[in-house]
């Protein structure tokens, strides 16, 4: 066996005539490699932003804690739930059926 040097074309056509084949022959492995990495990027951006956005540590309140005044705490105390008994209703009086005979 002879040892011969290998002869190695660097040269800017040869480079690039090597790229455009490396390009033709993985283009679809590419494409998914490229879509589904910068799926994965906004996904990470997405979450991220909700978890910073959902963070309340740093929070503080510029409203001042308020009550109800009585007028409106008298009104909720007369309310009434189903279980009491209330008035009873009349429905004898409004409306006539008209098509009743």
């Amino acid at each position: 066996m002879k040892n011969t040097p290998i002869k190695l074309n660097i040269s800017p056509t040869a480079i690039k005539k090597s790229f455009f084949s490396f390009l033709h022959r993985y283009h679809v492995i590419l494409f998914f490699i490229v879509v589904l990495g910068g799926l994965a990027a906004s996904v990470f951006i997405l979450n991220t932003i909700v978890v910073r956005s959902s963070d309340t540590s740093e929070y503080t309140s510029t409203q001042n804690n308020t009550g109800f005044d009585q007028a409106t705490i008298k009104r909720i105390e007369e309310l009434r739930t189903r279980d009491q008994a209330g008035d009873t209703l009349d429905l004898s009086k409004g409306r006539v059926n008209p098509f009743v005979e």
